[in-house]
């Protein structure tokens, strides 16, 4: 039955009525009607390593042959046989739901210090045999893409856990972030504000990177603002986010930070930002930069802004796959434009060895990316053309005013 050596991976097609999915790590297959309380099942087992045991040695190595079948005590198991081609067979008597079950372990022969392993189970009831034998024997006949078949559906089912994971994390983020966002004029009062301190710092490699830190007179914190500090729940902060709660001191000149884990202070590079008067115009373009030497990206931001209250942003941003990419002959680039015109992806690969290929797609219109703004104190209230409006972060970056911080990232001129 077991003794064929392995073939390129298959898509695996089930007898009609039979069902297949990931089980303990290893591939269940049973009939879909399958009576309640009966048994009737093949399950392939993920490889395991034996080094260099082999026959019934490997078999010994095999820890829990009965899991994921629920069976009850210990099984009563005959001794080992070798049948050709070095297969192994053992047969046991398991019990489940309280009546016996037959099960059949097969042991391929090791390869590469691993062995390859299934075990079948069957109530002891002659109607189920005559029933579901047929099935049994299909799957049987077809042992060769039962592993290359469980690899392909582990392989899924790990990527579906993983997707469902992110997904999940995203979510209590989210939920975090409307925790902490109340209306405007709801949260940090501007009389509770010591200092909203403009910080930077330059990983290896990258461009500069620029945070807000809101620093409260009671000595305490948030860092990495993102929205404006009266509509920022402090107290709620401190619940769901407190790794972005902070405490602040001056040392000499010095700012000084301590995060919520860290029991020594260590002092950053910042100035103190100053808010906009209400109702003030900018005049100008401010632009935001960023690259990535390893990452193999940049891009630059603008925002045109007229002293009438209108604005416009334009940008370009060039992906590529980097510097170890490129090491292993693989080329790629992906850049996006926007303007009033719209919006425009160009994506390209290629490899060596092999062809290139690209692809171009127009995305957006250019009423995204167009529209009015006010200034309030630390926000801006932005209305598009596309009829969208939002309440962002804003600050200067000193009296000079020649740089400007919108929602997430600093711009100058």
């Amino acid at each position: 039955m077991l003794s064929a050596p392995l073939l390129p991976a298959l898509a695996l097609e089930v007898p009609s009525g039979w069902t297949q999915r990931v089980h303990e790590d290893g591939l269940l297959l049973q009939p879909a009607d399958l009576p309640p309380g009966q048994v009737m099942q093949l399950w392939v087992a993920p490889p395991v390593d034996v080094g260099r045991e082999d026959g019934v040695a490997a078999l010994a190595r095999i820890k829990d042959p009965m899991r994921g079948l629920g069976a009850a005590g210990q099984p009563t198991c005959r001794t080992p046989q070798t049948l050709q081609a070095g297969v192994v067979l053992q047969n046991c008597v398991a019990t489940v739901n309280g009546a016996p079950v037959e099960t059949q372990i097969y042991l391929r022969p090791a390869r590469d210090g691993q062995v390859e392993w299934l075990r079948i189970a069957f109530s002891q009831d002659e109607a189920l045999l005559q029933r579901y034998g047929g099935g049994l024997k299909t799957l049987s006949s077809k042992s060769n893409e039962l592993w290359p078949a469980l690899k392909a559906l582990a392989g899924d089912a790990r990527r579906q856990r993983e997707a469902a994971e992110r997904a999940a994390t995203l979510e209590r983020r989210a939920a975090a972030d409307r925790a902490i966002h109340v209306a405007p004029g709801k949260g940090v009062a501007e009389r509770d504000i010591a200092f909203l301190l403009w910080t930077w710092y330059q990983p290896s490699g990258e461009s500069l990177v620029e945070n807000l830190h809101l620093l409260l007179k009671d000595g305490t914190g948030y860092r990495n603002l993102d929205l404006p500090p009266d509509e920022l729940d402090m107290a709620a902060a401190r619940k769901v986010k407190p790794e972005r709660v902070i405490q602040w001191r001056r040392s000499g000149g010095d700012w000084q930070i301590r995060e919520h884990d860290e029991k020594d202070w260590r002092t950053i590079r910042g100035t103190p930002a100053t808010p906009a008067s209400a109702g003030q115009r900018l005049d100008g373009t401010f632009t935001h930069s960023w690259y990535s030497i390893l990452g193999g990206g940049s891009s630059q931001q603008r925002f045109h802004f007229q002293p009438d209250g209108s604005f416009e942003q334009t940008g370009k941003s060039v992906f590529g796959t980097g510097a170890m990419a490129a090491a292993n002959g693989v080329a790629g680039m992906a850049t996006n434009t926007y303007s009033r015109g719209g919006s425009t992806t160009t994506s390209s690969v290629s490899a060596a060895g092999a062809g290139a290929g690209g692809a171009q797609r127009q995305r957006r219109n250019g009423a995204d990316f167009v529209g009015s703004y006010r200034l309030d104190r630390w926000a801006m209230v932005v209305e598009r053309e596309n009829g969208e409006q939002e309440r962002v972060l804003f600050a200067f970056n000193g009296d000079r005013q020649r740089a400007v911080f919108i929602k997430d990232m600093g711009y100058s001129k």
